[in-house]
């Protein structure tokens, strides 16, 4: 999903979809130098929510050992 960013105003970066919609992001949540014009890509990462599930478990695991 890319998201164009398309004003900022007041620390909010108003970002369209490709669909044309527009979404609100405090420009904090975004990369540092992010301005008009840029192209944000969101995408999903199997890799690192296997990784901290795993992560996650361990903790328990070793938390409610009997």
């Amino acid at each position: 999903m890319n998201w164009i960013i398309d004003r900022i105003e007041n620390n909010i970066a108003v970002c369209e979809y490709d669909t044309g919609k527009t979404i609100d992001i405090p420009l904090s949540a975004l990369p540092d130098g992010a301005k008009e014009g840029d192209v944000l890509t969101l995408c999903l990462n199997s890799v690192q929510m296997k990784n901290r599930q795993e992560r996650i478990n361990n903790l328990m695991n070793n938390l409610f050992k009997d």
